[in-house]
């Protein structure tokens, strides 16, 4: 099942998303299921404002509880993210979670996923499901992130520019047009350069998105194409002792080397629903694509020359694609049965060459690497009376991966691996009072390894055939209130959660490009996660989210690397004719950078105020800075890195202003 709002409906939606968009929910509502937070197009909008893109999105993600969101300031690697512990071990990417934007994937059948196409400043809203209702979408122990776009309400053309410190420069461009009754059709296209406030870090991002959308009373259509350039340099991690005496210095041997990356990305996308009968729906989903990646890394050219090396440059071209087909039945008022199957496909036609001193040497490694997906599944809901309500969901997974080496002077490192489980959830909502929710959620959860982590082993060269999935049980309980103020709507949600993992995925070594894993101990995660809104006087809101969490390698009782114990977020804001300011703060605890707990960047907050308003009913201004006190501190780590450059910088303080156009 692809898309959080999906998900949604499957349950009969919830008081928290009765105003989304209706392509999906069709204006129902009941008792709520899910551990859910959603972020608003005002919102978001006003995180994109005088931000580039990872920043804004770093921003955006950390006000979800039990959602650690780091920006590596690094362009050449995604965000650090990781649900409730799981999916912190990536070096680049995201893992352990689902990406969904429009219903159309962003992650890959393998469980790999990438952020960088995403525009969060032309969505309806943003919304993150965690624990255990997270197995109905497949490879995703730990959650989803899905993003909805917005349907335009009327012909518009807006452009913004942005200026700020350490050389960005960002223009935008968006025209919605309605070209006939039932029909919307919306062009973004957005161009960001930063020269970076680290040496060797200038980065370009150039993102273009065209959605065409169709409703009529019977059915709802969406063609959505994106397209994504970035080729970013990579000034690498640093050790502790380099931390210490420069933190904005870079790595020596990514100037050696000229450690830089190269991404670009096409997808192309439909979702087609109808009804069928009035108590019958069918939606279909399918998407094609196509990413490329090529990357230079710091690799001895003394250890790149050995035969079972694969080389210091890598070039990925990857072709990826699916379809998810499912029927909603109204099987009575009260009861509501979903049956579904989705099947994906991923080809990656992976080469390594020498990277001699930045130049692109000899080949090393040419092989082949496919992913396969065949997934059914199955969700029931039941709402007996008005207060009570139960989900029950099931998904059956089986996964093939093979890689086929075709560089035979070292051996042949060609191999094979099949994964295959059942996921079963289910969650009862109570309510004891209106605008009260109880809520408790019980399943099991899968996550195999990726392509990537299956792709080097221990000893030598070739596939990690000894790599297993990790297999979860999660429990979690919350409350939530929510109502009428004497100065706005107020909410507050707590959610405590319980998992045991068996078999957890974790980095063994990570030297030279090269990262390999292995199967941990069993784990352990226990957490509390809240959330409020709380008007405080007209036009004054504070938003909080803090989230608890202790996880430990049962085997050694060490917490698992690359995830704080606690962490957390809060704005204050001010809403006035014509003006809006807000003064926020992102904090966390130390974050452990290796198994070992040999070393971990110390806790602390960051500041940030922004403040902007109109000039002219045309015209709107955002003025932004971050970092207020200017606190040298890591934004995250690279987790077991061999040479110990665990520490990736945050950015020192810096600034930016946003002016928007749109014409009357």
């Amino acid at each position: 099942m692809h898309g959080l709002l999906t998900a949604l409906a499957l349950a009969g939606g919830t008081e928290t998303v009765q105003q989304l968009d209706t392509l999906v929910l069709h204006g129902r509502a009941a008792a709520p299921t899910l551990a859910l937070e959603r972020v608003d197009a005002a919102t978001l909008a006003r995180d994109a404002d005088a931000q580039d893109p990872a920043q804004a999105l770093a921003r955006t993600l950390s006000r979800v509880p039990g959602l650690y969101a780091a920006n590596r300031g690094n362009d050449a690697q995604d965000l650090q993210l990781s649900s409730r512990g799981y999916g912190a071990r990536a070096s680049f990417g995201v893992r352990g979670l689902r990406l969904v934007a429009d219903g159309i994937p962003a992650s890959t059948p393998d469980g790999q996923g990438q952020l960088g196409h995403w525009l969060i400043a032309d969505a309806a809203s943003l919304e993150v499901l965690r624990g255990p209702f997270s197995a109905l979408y497949g490879s995703a122990s730990g959650g989803v992130i899905a993003l909805q776009s917005r349907w335009p309400t009327q012909d518009r053309t807006q452009a913004s520019l942005t200026l700020g410190s350490f050389g960005l420069r960002q223009a935008s461009v968006s025209v919605d047009r309605l070209p006939a009754d039932g029909q919307a059709l919306s062009v973004t296209a957005q161009a960001t350069h930063r020269d970076g406030w680290r040496t060797h870090s200038e980065s370009e991002r150039r993102l273009a998105q065209a959605r065409w959308q169709l409703r009529t009373a019977e059915q709802q259509l969406l063609v959505v194409a994106q397209l994504q350039s970035q080729p970013a340099d990579d000034p690498l991690g640093l050790t502790a002792e380099q931390f210490a005496a420069d933190p904005r210095q870079t790595a020596p041997q990514a100037d050696a080397f000229n450690t830089r990356k190269t991404a670009t990305q096409q997808q192309l996308g439909l979702r087609w629903l109808r009804d069928l009968t009035p108590q019958l729906r069918a939606q279909v989903a399918g998407w094609v694509g196509h990413r490329a990646v090529d990357q230079w890394q710091s690799i001895p050219l003394a250890v790149q020359n050995a035969p079972t090396h694969p080389g210091g440059v890598i070039a990925l071209r990857r072709r990826f694609g699916g379809v998810d087909a499912r029927a909603n039945w109204a099987l009575a008022p009260e009861q509501e049965l979903t049956l579904g199957w989705a099947v994906e496909t991923q080809r990656d036609a992976r080469r390594g060459y020498l990277n001699q001193a930045g130049d692109t040497g000899a080949l090393k490694r040419d092989e082949t690497n496919r992913a396969t997906s065949s997934e059914p599944y199955a969700q029931w809901r039941w709402t007996p009376t008005p207060d009570w309500e139960l989900l029950a969901g099931l998904r059956a997974s089986r996964l093939r991966f093979d890689s086929a080496d075709r560089y035979l002077a070292n051996g042949d490192d060609s191999g094979a691996r099949s994964f295959s489980g059942v996921q079963p959830v289910v969650g009862l909502a109570w309510r004891p009072a209106a605008g009260q929710v109880v809520r408790l959620a019980l399943g099991r959860a899968a996550e195999s390894p990726t392509l990537t982590e299956l792709a080097y082993r221990s000893q030598g060269s070739g596939f990690n055939n000894e790599l297993r999935a990790q297999r979860s049980r999660q429990a979690e309980l919350g409350w939530e209130v929510r109502g009428p103020g004497r100065d706005g709507q107020r909410r507050l949600a707590l959610t405590a959660f319980h998992a045991e993992t068996r078999d957890e995925i974790s980095v063994l070594s990570s030297s030279g490009g090269r990262t390999v894993f292995t199967n941990a101990a069993q784990t352990r995660r226990r957490g509390l996660e809240a959330a409020a809104t709380l008007p405080l006087a007209p036009g004054w809101q504070l938003d909080l989210a803090a989230t608890r969490l202790a996880t430990r390698v049962l085997a050694t009782g060490l917490p698992l690397p690359g995830v704080p114990a606690t962490f957390g977020s809060a704005e204050l804001r001010w809403q006035g004719d014509g003006l809006d300011a807000a003064l926020g703060l992102q904090g966390r605890a130390r974050l452990p950078a290796d198994d070992a707990g040999t070393a971990a960047p110390a806790g602390g907050g960051l500041w940030g105020f922004n403040v902007g308003g109109a000039l002219t009913p045309e015209l709107r201004w955002r003025l932004r800075a971050d970092n207020l006190l200017n606190r040298a501190t890591a934004a995250s780590v690279i987790v077991n890195e061999a040479n110990r450059r665990f520490f990736e910088p945050a950015a020192p303080r810096g600034w930016s202003v946003s002016l928007s156009w749109q014409p009357r």
